[in-house]
């Protein structure tokens, strides 16, 4: 979990340009996060799920005798 480091009351006196950048800071964190827990679910799902090929059946010819 990232520490914001800052209380809510000094967010609200940040001067626009800080919190833009304050705000820019945590989408970054939020998304590094969000990114990285999709690469772990995707490692669990891949590893939980035995990889099962189907078998290849090839159909029969037959030929039929001329009447």
């Amino acid at each position: 979990m990232y520490h914001l480091k800052l209380q809510p009351s000094e967010i609200e006196g940040l001067n626009y340009y800080e919190y833009w950048y304050y705000i820019k800071d945590m989408s970054d964190v939020i998304s590094r996060e969000n990114k990285s827990n999709a690469e772990q679910q995707e490692q669990m799902n891949t590893q939980s799920t035995p990889s099962m090929k189907m078998p290849k059946f090839n159909t029969p010819s037959f030929k039929m005798p001329k009447l």
